[in-house]
C-alpha cells in the first residue's frame, strides 16, 4: 500500500505492515487491549514510520515495562530508521523469535526459541554506534532461559553492564567478536555468569584487567578462546580451577602466561602469541604451539598425562625439559624447529625406553632422524616425514640419517610427503621388516623405488613422477595393493 500515510488497528492477535513506504502513524484504537492480545507483530522497510502507540512513544498510555507485549511469540522489526523503540525487549515466556534491525537506539538483535540471541551493531546509515550495552538492552525476553549470546561488531562499545549479564543465570555460551575499541564493566555480584561454560573473544579491544572480571564471575568455566586481542599483555588464570581447554591466537602483546592453577585444564593451544616460556600442567593432555616465535623455552616435567605434543614453527625454541616424564605420549609432531635439534641430540641414553606409547612422529627434517632421541623410539608405528614447511634442498637423506631410520623396527606405515627436491628413498628401506604402509606424496622428483620391505601390504603414490607411478604399477600383486592419485590399481 504506496500510499497509505496513517492506518488505525483495534485489538489483533497478529500484525503486520510490509513495505509501505508513506506510512508515518499507527494507532489503536484501544492500545489495551492489542498490547495483551499481540502475539505477532511484523514491521518491514517502513522507513519514514515515526509513531506506533505500542511502543509507548505517544502520549496516551503508558505500559509498565513488566506487562509490555506480554503474549508475544514472534516480533520482528526491519529497515524503519525513525521508528523509536523506547521499551527494552518483552518479558513473554512465549517469545519465539525476536530480530530487530535498521532502528534507532537499538542495534540489530536476532533472538530465537533454541535460547540463542545475537546483538551486532552493523555501522551502516541507521546505527547509532553502540557504545553502551546496558539493561535496557540486555532485558531481553525470558533471560533465565537463554544459552547463548553473541556480542558482535559493536565497533564503538566502550561497556557493557553486568546488571543484565547477571540475569542470565543459564547462559552457557558468550561470544564477543569485533568490538576493537578498549571496553570494561561495572562491578558484577557475586557469581554473575553462574552457568557459563564457553567465551570467546574475537578480534577485540580487551585488556586483563576486565577480562579478569568476566573470569572471576564464572565459576563453570570450562573453555576459553582468545583470538586477535592486541591489548591483552597477561593472562592469569588463578580463579580458572575448571577450565579445560585454552586457545590463544595472535595475542601478540600476550608475554605473561600462569598456568599453575588450572588443575583440569587438558588442551592448551598457542599460536602467535608472544609467551617466551610456558611450563605444562599435570592434567594436560593436548599441547599445540604454533608460530610463536618467542617461545625459548617449555618445561613438560609434570605434563605426565600429555598424549599429544604439535609444535610448529617455534624458530626460538631452544630448550624442552622434561621429555623424560612424558610416558603417555602418543602423538608428537615438530615442524621448523630448528633450535630443538641440539636439545633433543644432548638427550642422554635411558635405561628404559623414553616415550614407550609414542605411536605417531611427524618431522619437518631429515635431520631429526639422527638425534639421540629419535634413535630411542623403539615403539613408533606411524612415521610422517613432510618437507611442507621447509626449504630444503637435499636429494636424500645421509648415511647417518638413514641409519637412524632403519633403528626404527617397530614402523607400519612410512609417509614421505611435499619434499620436492627429494629424488632417492633410503636403500635399506627393504630392512624395515614391520613395514606394511609405504605413502609417498607431492613428491615429484623421485623417479624410482628402492628394493621394498618383504611384508609390505600397501603402496601409495600421490601427484607423483610418471615414471614413479609406472614402477608403483608394476609391483600390483595378491599381496601387495597399489594406490595412485587415491585409485587403486587392479
Amino acid at each position: 500500500m504506496p500510499k497509505v500515510v496513517k492506518i488505525s488497528v483495534p485489538s489483533l492477535e497478529e500484525l503486520l505492515l510490509i513495505e509501505m513506504p508513506k506510512l508515518e502513524t499507527c494507532s489503536c484504537t484501544s492500545m489495551r487491549e492489542l498490547n495483551s492480545c499481540l502475539r505477532v507483530l511484523k514491521i518491514k522497510n517502513c522507513t519514514v514510520l515515526k509513531e506506533f502507540d505500542l511502543f509507548g512513544n505517544s502520549h496516551e498510555f503508558k505500559i509498565e515495562l513488566k506487562s509490555w507485549l506480554p503474549r508475544i511469540w514472534e516480533l520482528i522489526i526491519h529497515n524503519c530508521p525513525l521508528l523509536l523503540v523506547s521499551h527494552p525487549l518483552p518479558s513473554s515466556s512465549t517469545v519465539s523469535r525476536i530480530s530487530m534491525s535498521g532502528i534507532p537506539k537499538f542495534p540489530r538483535i536476532d533472538s530465537r526459541s533454541c535460547g540463542s540471541l545475537t546483538i551486532e551493531d552493523r555501522f551502516d546509515k541507521f546505527s547509532d554506534n553502540l557504545s553502551v550495552l546496558d539493561g535496557n538492552i540486555l532485558a531481553f525476553h525470558n533471560p533465565r532461559f537463554l544459552t547463548k549470546l553473541t556480542i558482535s561488531r559493536c565497533r564503538n562499545l566502550m561497556y557493557i553492564s553486568f546488571k543484565g549479564l547477571s540475569q542470565l543465570v543459564s547462559l552457557k555460551r558468550l561470544e564477543i567478536v569485533d568490538c576493537p575499541e578498549p571496553f570494561g564493566f561495572n562491578v558484577p555480584p557475586d557469581h554473575a555468569l553462574p552457568s557459563l561454560e564457553y567465551l570467546e573473544i574475537f578480534s577485540c579491544g580487551i585488556t586483563w584487567q576486565w577480562l579478569s572480571v568476566i573470569l572471576q564471575h564464572a565459576p563453570a568455566l570450562t573453555e576459553l578462546n582468545l583470538k586477535n586481542c592486541p591489548e591483552l599483555e597477561s593472562l592469569q588464570l588463578n580463579s580458572c580451577t575448571t577450565l579445560q581447554k585454552l586457545r590463544v591466537y595472535n595475542c601478540e602483546s600476550l608475554g605473561t602466561l600462569e598456568l599453575h592453577s588450572c588443575t583440569a585444564m587438558e588442551e592448551l593451544v598457542i599460536r602467535g602469541a608472544a609467551v617466551c616460556m610456558l611450563r605444562g600442567s599435570q592434567s594436560l593432555r593436548q599441547l599445540r604451539l604454533h608460530a610463536s616465535q618467542y617461545l625459548e623455552s617449555l618445561h613438560l616435567y609434570s605434563c605426565t598425562a600429555l598424549q599429544e605434543l604439535d609444535i610448529w614453527r617455534c624458530a626460538s625454541l631452544s630448550t624442552l625439559v622434561g621429555f623424560q616424564s612424558l610416558g603417555s605420549l602418543r602423538r608428537l609432531i615438530l615442524h621448523d624447529c630448528c633450535g630443538l635439534h641440539s636439545c633433543l641430540e644432548g638427550l642422554p641414553e635411558q635405561d628404559y625406553e623414553l616415550c614407550p606409547r609414542l605411536e605417531f612422529l611427524e618431522i619437518s627434517d631429515f635431520s631429526f632422524l639422527a638425534t639421540s632421541f629419535c634413535k630411542q623410539l623403539t615403539s613408533l608405528q606411524r612415521l610422517v616425514i613432510s618437507g611442507f614447511a621447509e626449504k630444503t634442498t637435499a636429494e636424500g637423506l645421509t648415511d647417518e640419517e638413514e641409519r637412524g631410520l632403519l633403528l626404527l623396527g617397530s614402523l607400519t606405515e612410512l609417509q614421505f610427503a611435499y619434499y620436492r627436491p627429494l629424488k632417492y628413498l633410503p636403500a635399506g628401506l627393504y630392512r624395515l621388516r614391520s613395514l606394511q604402509v609405504l605413502d609417498i606424496s607431492f613428491c615429484p622428483s623421485i623417479s624410482g623405488l628402492p628394493d621394498l620391505p618383504p611384508f609390505l601390504e600397501e603402496l601409495k603414490v600421490f601427484r607423483g613422477s610418471e615414471e614413479l607411478k609406472r614402477q608403483s604399477k608394476s609391483l600390483v600383486s595378491s599381496k601387495l595393493k597399489v594406490k595412485i592419485d587415491d585409485q587403486y590399481v587392479s
